[in-house]
């Protein structure tokens, strides 16, 4: 009951202020010059030293040094087999780019060292398997330095 009461009562304070016709004056206005325009320029100063522009420093870059490598030598063994030129790098394998594929043309061929049924293949324009079929022996098969085999 006292709620309701109290609420009862701030609600009819509040109507009654707010229907009050009595204006209030303000005594301390300030009043300005009507025929005073909107200023459009800006007016020039000086920039503060503080706010310089940055200058800009190109980075200074030494001179590439050579360096010296040292790459293994470059040695290659090239021997003659029948008319073919076989080059072999320093590890004794063949460089396949430098040899001319079917340039052996004999009907049999010596196994040298270092020789396997890929590089006859290759030297025969045959395959290490056709080479392997026509002595009766296998792709894995070791090949023995002297070895005559049969290439056609």
């Amino acid at each position: 009951m006292k709620k309701s009461l109290f609420l009862l009562s701030f609600i009819a304070i509040a109507i009654t202020g707010c229907t009050n016709n009595t204006s209030s004056e303000t005594t301390n206005a300030e009043i300005t010059d009507a025929s005073t325009a909107w200023q459009t320029e800006v007016q020039p100063t000086q920039m503060p030293a503080s706010m310089g522009q940055p200058t800009y420093q190109a980075p200074t870059y030494s001179a590439p040094q050579p360096v010296a490598t040292s790459y293994g030598s470059n040695t290659f063994n090239t021997e003659v087999v029948g008319s073919c030129q076989v080059v072999r790098d320093g590890a004794n394998k063949p460089i396949y780019s430098q040899i001319t594929k079917g340039c052996y043309s004999d009907s049999s061929y010596t196994v040298g060292q270092f020789d396997t049924l890929y590089l006859i293949g290759y030297l025969t324009g045959t395959s290490a398997e056709q080479i392997a079929a026509l002595n009766n022996i296998s792709t894995t098969t070791k090949l023995k330095v002297g070895s005559v085999l049969r290439v056609r």
